[in-house]
């Protein structure tokens, strides 16, 4: 899949730019990140991973909001990340990854997160809010 096709697809569609949108997005993302934390200090790693994940989504999603871009596809998320963000590379590379890991966290059969892959992950979803939010000020 291409940007392209995201377009062709309707899984990205353009939509007037909504700012509250998307202060509401990074507040939805740190209250995942709080979650994140919450299963973590309790020892639950997958639910940890998850929820790092779920907040970097809902915080790339208000970079969408701010263009003016409705979504229906974490990949195409990514996609448009990719092209329209350049300056955000590897954070985008760390989104991605862990959309991958998220998918295999939640329906392989046989995985187990250790303490430190939610510790990762959990500084990781840190580190993206923070880039996007400074990227939306900016």
């Amino acid at each position: 899949m291409n940007l392209k096709d995201c377009y062709d697809q309707g899984l990205l569609k353009r939509i007037r730019p909504q700012p509250q949108a998307a202060k509401k997005e990074i507040e939805k993302a740190k209250e995942y990140l709080e979650k994140a934390r919450k299963n973590y200090e309790i020892d639950i790693h997958d639910i940890t991973v998850v929820a790092a994940y779920t907040a970097m989504f809902h915080a790339a999603r208000s970079l969408l909001f701010i263009d003016g871009i409705k979504e229906r596809s974490h990949v195409c998320i990514v996609l448009y990340l990719k092209s329209k963000y350049p300056q955000l590379e590897h954070h985008i590379r760390v989104l991605d990854s862990y959309r991958r890991f998220r998918h295999t966290a939640l329906y392989a059969l046989d995985v187990r997160i250790s303490g430190n892959e939610a510790e990762v992950a959990l500084k990781l979803a840190d580190e993206f809010i923070t880039e996007i939010e400074k990227n939306i000020k900016s």
